[in-house]
């Protein structure tokens, strides 16, 4: 069984494209960042840059509606590649390193203040318990599945002819419930969240689904299942 308890963790969503040629050193950013032991860093792939040549292959509609959606709260509707967004409070071209240690430092500095989540893996499902608190409204909690390393080989588009190497690739998003205050206890079949099997998952506990978000945890799976 293998089990994590609560910790304070920034979350860094990278909003990226396989056929964005600025979108390299975002990339090489988040990397660095994921190397952090109080960082969550997430890489999301999405699809309004196909058209140019390349196909990303981590693409996800969903991913894309995901980057709308802060955008029309924090970027004034703008969406584009490389962007990253800070705990789900600040939004920034993801290439700006300096920027981007700004939010993350002065975030930390002020903590959004939000419920506990403790997990634990058992006989491949994670248990999930997120605690009692104060919400001042209903908040989703949603499944993030992601892989560690995943390396693709770009054969046109911008970037073709290079080997690209990318971390924590998003592989599925599942709103799997909702917190309103009270104790939520779930338990979930990870296979669920994705269309093929990752080695981490994490939770977020967010309002408004793309609002600020108020806590996440995350698990390694021992074994892919």
């Amino acid at each position: 069984m293998s089990q994590v308890n609560a910790e304070k963790l920034s979350v860094v969503e990278l909003f990226t494209s396989q056929g964005c040629s600025s979108c390299p050193p975002a990339d090489d950013l988040l990397r660095k960042l994921s190397l952090e032991e109080n960082i969550l860093a997430l890489s999301y792939s999405v699809d309004y840059w196909n058209y140019l040549g390349w196909k990303d292959i981590f693409a996800r509609p969903e991913f894309t509606k995901r980057q709308k959606h802060y955008s029309r709260i924090l970027s004034r509707g703008e969406v584009y590649t490389p962007q990253m967004i800070i705990n789900g409070r600040s939004a920034v071209v993801g290439s700006r390193q300096d920027m981007v240690q700004k939010y993350i430092d002065e975030q930390a500095e002020k903590p959004v203040i939000g419920p506990e989540i403790s997990l634990y893996l058992q006989d491949d499902m994670i248990n999930l318990t997120v605690s009692s608190g104060s919400a001042a409204e209903a908040t989703g909690i949603w499944l993030v599945a992601y892989d560690t390393v995943r390396s693709v080989k770009i054969k046109s588009g911008e970037l073709a002819g290079q080997t690209r190497e990318y971390v924590n690739v998003v592989r599925g998003l599942k709103r799997i419930g909702s917190w309103t205050g009270r104790e939520v206890m779930l338990s979930l079949d990870p296979a669920e969240a994705a269309s093929e099997k990752c080695d981490n998952y994490a939770i977020l506990v967010q309002q408004k689904d793309t609002g600020v978000i108020l806590s996440a945890a995350r698990i390694r799976l021992e074994k892919p299942l």
